[in-house]
């Protein structure tokens, strides 16, 4: 009951602890977190993945982060990418 607070924050899996918590248990993941970041290693949350594609992993707070700047500075840089390359059609057309 300590983490619904945060399951609810982050929209992981820490629920599993209250219902099923061997299936943690036997995976290695410490009380308060219900994964192990697929990035560096530490404990962290199963979530869905902070982008557009229909992925669940696992990340700590702070990869979790990168992973969603990452998505974001890409979303930002293809259509930034593409107005460039118009700009310099039409002007050297």
């Amino acid at each position: 009951m300590e983490y619904r607070h945060m399951e609810n924050e982050r929209g992981c899996y820490c629920g599993l602890w209250q219902t099923n918590p061997a299936t943690l248990t036997e995976q290695g993941v410490p009380p308060g977190f219900c994964g192990i970041c697929e990035r560096c290693g530490q404990p962290g949350h199963t979530r869905h993945f902070p982008g557009p594609v229909p992925v669940t992993g696992s990340w700590c707070d702070r990869c979790y982060g990168i992973v969603a700047w990452q998505g974001r500075a890409l979303r930002l840089a293809i259509p930034a990418a593409v107005l460039i390359i118009a700009v310099i059609y039409l002007l050297l057309r």
